[in-house]
């Protein structure tokens, strides 16, 4: 199920690829795996069509899925390089912030103190 919030400012349409992004990304949906049709996910999720259509168009747009005229919405094959991407940039972002934290005088034990809350004193 892809987690709807109707009261965020971010747009239904935009909820729903990033929830489908999520899960592509994670192997929820393998390579090549169809996508459930518009009309079922909008009756699923109580929403119009055209909003899981626009999902949809731009999950394509971004090359993790492909579509077939009169058959769906397909995972694409590349996924596993689209993963590593979206891991990079994420380290990226991660890079960028802990330089934001260094420069705001955030100590190095502060940070690391951080980190080990957010993945548990295990490490995992």
């Amino acid at each position: 199920m892809i987690p709807i919030n109707l009261k965020s400012p971010t747009p239904l349409w935009e909820q729903i690829k990033e929830g489908l992004k999520n899960q592509i990304l994670l192997g929820v949906w393998s390579a090549g795996e169809q996508l459930p049709s518009v009309r079922s996910l909008a009756a699923e999720l109580g929403i119009n069509p055209n909003t899981i259509q626009r999902a949809y168009t731009e999950l394509e747009r971004e090359g993790l899925t492909f579509t077939v005229s009169g058959r769906g919405c397909f995972v694409e094959e590349n996924v596993e390089v689209l993963a590593l991407k979206r891991k990079s940039e994420a380290l990226e972002k991660f890079t960028k912030a802990v330089d934001d934290c260094i420069k705001s005088g955030i100590e190095k034990d502060e940070l690391l103190k951080q980190i080990e809350t957010l993945f548990g004193k295990d490490g995992n």
